[in-house]
């Protein structure tokens, strides 16, 4: 008998884990009629996880920077001329499970969900689409865990610890206090997918975090999984239902399939809460003085 265990493979160049330098994750939820969630996930080994007879639907906007070595003995003349990497990608994601560990699956309220996690850890994200802006983390998110991605750029405009000011002689910084993002058609950077408004305002920020997250994907034309770790409490925002305005969302002109499932997924469902992530920062410059 091996004492290996038996792992999806890794392809060359890439290598596992990833770590992070650094990430802004921002998601929006919904719970939308179980039935929309069944149908995409026909044939994919999992069922959609039931919260009150509902599913969780989300879409969640990632920017991360990872640092990256060149290689061993590789020649000066060939190393990177960068050793750092941005990626902005978003996930529209189903919570579900794999259907043949349906005996194992305890019932949990999708706001204990949120907050805390499902201890067995079988909840977990498939994702229907995930637009990307590198080259390199599309490969590796189809080549390592079969996620359906493809190229497209955004437009942002998220909540940072950074100000912004106006342009006046004298210095007054601002806060963004509401925050959103674009994604646009990998054809027209003119025309959208969708874009997203969220106002937290009056709501009341909940620390929590359900780390590791299950993330379900296929290599090999298998069910796979695999787990995301976040090192640090995340913020979640649930929404009552006396404040639809909270999230504004709404589609462009755009004709790809993302945005169709989106509106089939999502329609005349209103969003039940948002969660905001941004990492702490590693290093602080001030305003210069007069010594």
């Amino acid at each position: 008998m091996s004492n290996t265990q038996d792992l999806p493979s890794i392809p060359y160049p890439f290598t596992m884990p990833f770590y992070y330098a650094s990430l802004t994750n921002v998601g929006v939820y919904y719970l939308v009629p179980l039935a929309r969630a069944e149908a995409y996930l026909q044939g994919t080994g999992l069922l959609p996880a039931e919260f009150d007879g509902q599913a969780l639907v989300s879409f969640n906007f990632q920017l991360y920077a990872g640092q990256f070595a060149s290689g061993i003995e590789v020649p000066v003349e060939q190393w990177s001329s960068c050793g750092a990497a941005i990626t902005q990608e978003l996930e529209l994601n189903i919570v579900a499970y794999p259907a043949n560990r349906k005996d194992q699956v305890s019932p949990i309220g999708y706001r204990e969900f949120l907050s805390d996690g499902d201890q067995t850890k079988l909840y977990g994200n498939h994702r229907v689409w995930v637009p990307c802006d590198a080259d390199v983390a599309i490969s590796a998110g189809k080549t390592l865990f079969g996620e359906p991605k493809f190229k497209t750029s955004f437009k942002v405009n998220l909540s940072s610890p950074n100000p912004v000011r106006e342009n006046t002689p004298i210095y007054r910084p601002q806060w963004v206090e509401t925050w959103g993002f674009r994604v646009d058609d990998p054809q027209d950077s003119n025309t959208a997918i969708f874009t997203c408004k969220v106002n937290t305002a009056g709501l009341t920020p909940i620390p929590g975090n359900i780390s590791p997250i299950t993330e379900y994907g296929t290599h090999d034309g298998k069910l796979i999984g695999c787990r995301w770790n976040i090192l640090q409490a995340m913020n979640t925002f649930f929404i009552p239902q006396e404040n639809p305005c909270a999230v504004d969302l709404r589609y462009g002109a755009s004709d790809h399939p993302m945005r169709r499932d989106m509106e089939t997924l999502l329609a005349n469902s209103p969003a039940v809460a948002v969660r905001c992530f941004n990492s702490a920062p590693a290093a602080i410059q001030s305003r210069a003085y007069y010594p």
